[in-house]
């Protein structure tokens, strides 16, 4: 009795230890899509979606990477008080923001909710559900598990055969060759990039300089085809929004594919199901936005100050039109500050004048770790206002005519410089808790003419004359900007 006993404690410790092993193996092994340089932290954004309070989101909003970009529910909360969060992904078809919008209905109560209609039609033909095997993993994936999961796993593989339901439940199968890519952030949830901003991933570059709004004639009458799985999809997400008397509006953002034939499907679909449809892409509806080129880009991938526009014209039609209401919210109020600095990092690499530049600098140096490098007779033509602007900035050294220079300034490590009169200077070492490698070689007129500042493994320097500057945000984990300003001469900026 008492071997019998034994055996199956043994047995039971056996398999328990078994299961955690496969838990842990599973867990390091998933791709984190938060990591360094993340345009679209859809890891992040599910993570601090599941943190939201239950009953807290009034606005939802759907659809792939153009959404991601253009509707800030920050911004929105901020000028009307409305709560929304962005469930956006990378190429997210009508099939997965279905199941995003099933997901999110365990947790909120939405009162309205925005879908872009972009991937309602055809995008990836030699894809079963309109979006590439890698992007569908990187929206399941991180979702938590439960009958909407096993739902949308068991309909994954039921419409894509080449997909295995066993691969979602044991992702080792699938990732099991990610041993050779692993990195600190696998083990270390501190090393994420952990957004605040509700879903939204502001973007930096400007936009073209024109864009060829789009203009409805009557003129060709045929509808363009919808995707069959994506009709189906798009069809229970408005039964599902009647049956709960959710506002459901659909919308095609600024830079979709846009001609007649899509128009007219689009106008008939919300026609027929008595939904709101607003096409972005027309002329009026464009101006409407007040957008202005390049600095305010909504086309396709909107950059922070089209999304700006959007995310205000939107707001206002969410509170006028459909009267979702204002409500003071601590978790948009704690998160207001965080904002107002990543419109500090979009504005940063598109200053030119260093005295403006420094300034920004000086202000958010707690969160930069800021690299330094000279090349030829960078002092030439520094004025007394920009050397004490670098005093400010913490450097101690004061440059010299000829001299080669480098210097590190780092919230956590302080202070580093070297300097010489003739020969070129190095520095080299960590930051970020010796989680990123740096190298440095500063340059004066005896030294040469290469400058060079290698962060993580990429050369940031131009080595024009001057100084160059290389900016590193330590809680997004990303070089911001890499300028040089020839401050031999007039102080000219080179990017």
């Amino acid at each position: 009795m008492k071997k019998t006993i034994a055996g199956v404690i043994r047995s039971v410790i056996f398999i328990g230890l078994l299961l955690l092993s496969l838990w842990l193996i599973n867990k390091y092994l998933e791709p984190k899509y938060t990591l360094q340089n993340s345009d679209w932290p859809t890891t992040s954004t599910i993570h601090q979606f599941y943190e939201m309070e239950k009953e807290s989101v009034d606005v939802l909003f759907l659809g792939s990477s153009v959404m991601v970009n253009s509707m800030s529910p920050q911004e929105i909360y901020n000028t009307c008080g409305i709560r929304s969060y962005n469930l956006g992904s990378e190429q997210q078809s009508i099939f997965l923001s279905y199941y995003w919008f099933k997901e999110a209905l365990r947790f909120q109560s939405p009162k309205a909710v925005v879908v872009d209609l972009r991937f309602l039609f055809e995008v990836h033909p030699q894809e079963p559900i309109n979006t590439r095997e890698t992007l569908t993993r990187k929206a399941i994936d991180p979702m938590q598990w439960s009958e909407v999961k096993r739902e949308a796993v068991k309909d994954i593989c039921s419409i894509d055969p080449a997909q295995s339901q066993i691969s979602y439940y044991l992702t080792n199968v699938r990732y099991h060759g990610r041993w050779t890519d692993f990195n600190m952030a696998d083990f270390n949830e501190e090393e994420y990039v952990h957004s605040e901003l509700k879903g939204y991933s502001p973007l930096a570059e400007y936009g073209g300089k024109t864009y060829n709004t789009f203009d409805f004639h009557g003129e060709i009458q045929e509808k363009r085809e919808m995707h069959p799985v994506m009709l189906e999809y798009m069809n229970r997400m408005v039964d599902t929004c009647k049956e709960r008397g959710i506002k459901l509006i659909l919308i095609s953002l600024p830079g979709s594919p846009m001609g007649e034939a899509t128009h007219n499907a689009c106008v008939a679909y919300a026609e027929e199901k008595g939904l709101d449809y607003y096409n972005m892409c027309t002329t009026e509806l464009y101006n409407e936005i007040g957008a202005t080129l390049p600095r305010e880009n909504t086309v396709s991938h909107s950059n922070l100050w089209g999304s700006i526009k959007l995310s205000d014209y939107m707001g206002k039609l969410l509170s006028e039109k459909y009267g979702v209401p204002s409500v003071k919210d601590e978790q948009y109020e704690s998160t207001k500050g965080y904002y107002e600095q990543i419109k500090a990092d979009c504005e940063l690499p598109h200053v030119t004048d260093i005295n403006t530049y420094l300034d920004m600098l000086i202000r958010e140096k707690d969160r930069y770790t800021i690299f330094v490098v000279s090349t030829k007779d960078a002092a030439a033509g520094l004025t007394e206002e920009v050397q004490a602007k670098l005093s400010a900035l913490g450097l101690k050294t004061r440059l010299k005519r000829y001299a080669s220079y480098a210097a590190l300034v780092d919230p956590r490590q302080g202070v580093l410089e070297a300097s010489d009169p003739k020969k070129a200077v190095n520095l080299s070492g960590t930051f970020r808790d010796q989680s990123v490698y740096y190298s440095m070689t500063g340059s004066g007129y005896y030294a040469g003419s290469t400058s060079s500042v290698v962060v993580a493994g990429t050369e940031y320097s131009k080595s024009v004359t001057g100084l160059t500057f290389v900016i590193y945000e330590n809680s997004r984990m990303r070089v911001l900007d890499a300028v040089s300003f020839n401050t031999a001469t007039n102080c000219k900026a080179y990017r």
